[in-house]
């Protein structure tokens, strides 16, 4: 805008300069160029905005179109919006395109010369077998494109349809899904390359050209990709699980290309790369069996009644309703000092998710019953 600005004002002065000196037909023609072009210039820019407004506006994910398109074909509201945008992109270049025409057609080149020349652009570029021309580019995109919705498609019918059937556990499914997601984006790719003309053999040539640069560039990229297909296939860690990886402890979101998303307990997310969930030492408390531990210890004056304090233990863990017959609670005397006995006792929950509160209204209902019986702990 400021470019534009300055060519106005440069064509005014050069204009009354002209008209001072008494060149008035070049004056005149100065003139009446600046004039055009403010004209064809604001139209050009009324009409972008328009086309603008009017493609984000009925094709957007808020638009009528755009609530059609998520409604009958399920498709997410960000891809909507991105491919109202990419519409609205193309209508304005074909608009910039006409606007060039009109301000050359004064300088006597008419409208065929440009569209001559915009003709061989668009017959393409050859670089050496291959041909770059906006129709192959096109085609590829919409290859692309179709194969990335069929692929969506497929992905949440495996998700939502396939999968919930068979016998798999969440965490499997989503490994599965996630797997499937990858082989379809390669796929995807490599039916855009071969709409371009790009063979198996080229791109065999464009990876090993572009080894070197991964192998220093994007090294930890590499790794923690195949670690992640390490983990969706070898499954030390899937979905759900509650892990302890360094200072971090929670549950496990989702695998990504590059890291894993774990939620701790106060629900804020930890990114850690996926290459450190293979080669580092990960506790996983729910990969073979997903019973928690509940364990309390208590102490008691060296005089009471240890009976007495084991059947009361026992009594609490087997009235709460999360604490599992099988195995059965336990009291166990873990040591005798000069002035007191410490007594261990121990039961599972069907999660360790659930062992911190259920420990906790234990202890609550076992002081109680203490206080109620006269029996303090020491």
């Amino acid at each position: 805008m400021n470019v534009a600005v300055s060519l106005g004002w440069i064509g005014n002065a050069v204009a009354f300069l002209g008209l001072v000196a008494g060149y008035v037909a070049l004056s005149a023609f100065v003139g009446m160029q600046v004039i055009w072009a403010v004209m064809v210039a604001a139209t050009a820019w009324l009409a972008m905005r328009f086309v603008d407004d009017l493609v984000c506006t009925v094709l957007a994910s808020r638009g009528a179109a755009g609530r059609r398109i998520n409604t009958r074909f399920g498709i997410e509201p960000r891809l909507v919006d991105r491919a109202a945008v990419l519409l609205s992109v193309a209508l304005r270049a074909v608009v910039a395109l006409a606007a060039l025409i009109a301000l050359a057609m004064p300088w006597g080149a008419g409208g065929t010369d440009l569209v001559d020349r915009s003709m061989q652009l668009l017959r393409g570029i050859t670089i050496g077998e291959l041909v770059l021309s906006p129709r192959n580019i096109v085609r590829a995109l919409l290859v692309f494109a179709g194969a990335s919705l069929l692929l969506h498609l497929f992905r949440r019918w495996l998700e939502r349809r396939l999968l919930p059937t068979t016998r798999m556990d969440e965490g499997m499914r989503a490994s599965v899904a996630t797997l499937v997601g990858y082989a379809g984006m390669v796929l995807a790719i490599a039916m855009a390359l071969a709409a371009i003309g790009v063979g198996l053999e080229r791109i065999a040539w464009i990876a090993s050209a572009l080894s070197v640069g991964i192998g220093f560039g994007l090294q930890a990229i590499v790794q923690n990709f195949i670690s992640g297909l390490i983990l969706l296939a070898e499954r030390p860690v899937k979905v759900g699980d509650w892990v302890v990886v360094g200072d971090a402890e929670g549950d496990i979101r989702r695998i990504n290309v590059r890291a894993t998303e774990i939620q701790t307990g106060d629900r804020t997310t930890v990114l850690v790369p996926n290459s450190e969930l293979i080669t580092k030492a990960v506790r996983n408390r729910t990969y073979a069996n997903a019973e928690g531990l509940v364990k309390i210890q208590l102490p008691m004056p060296l005089s009471t009644d240890p009976d007495r304090v084991r059947d009361l233990l026992l009594e609490v863990f087997r009235e709460h309703p999360a604490i599992l017959e099988t195995p059965a609670p336990s009291v166990a005397i873990d040591n005798i000092t000069n002035d007191r006995i410490v007594f261990s006792a121990s039961g599972y929950v069907p999660s360790p998710r659930q062992a911190s509160a259920t420990r906790s209204a234990l202890l609550f209902e076992i002081l109680r019953r203490l206080r109620a019986q006269e029996m303090p702990p020491g």
